[in-house]
């Protein structure tokens, strides 16, 4: 490999198909209590099954809103985007 396209090639970033920065605080504070749950979870219930248990749900859960504020974002973006296009069609 040549010494300047090894430079050249990490100039240009990796598209991210979903950043978990565009979901902002709440997006923050959904991963923090799905990374916690499982700490959480432990200290409360001792019965293991039903830690697994409620674990498990938790991941589901975080998982689930996590994508549902997602696709929120995405709709409202993608509205948003509609609306300028035509406010643009009017005024041409």
């Amino acid at each position: 490999m040549p010494y300047g396209s090894h430079h050249q090639a990490a100039q240009y970033r990796q598209p991210y198909h979903k950043p978990h920065t565009s979901l902002g605080a709440a997006g923050h504070w959904i991963r923090e209590a799905g990374i916690l749950a499982p700490l959480v979870i432990s200290e409360f219930v001792k019965d293991p099954g039903k830690q697994w248990r409620y674990i498990r749900m938790a991941s589901v859960l975080t998982a689930l809103f996590s994508e549902g504020m997602y696709t929120a974002k995405i709709h409202a973006e993608r509205n948003a985007a509609r609306e300028r296009e035509a406010v643009c069609q009017s005024r041409g």
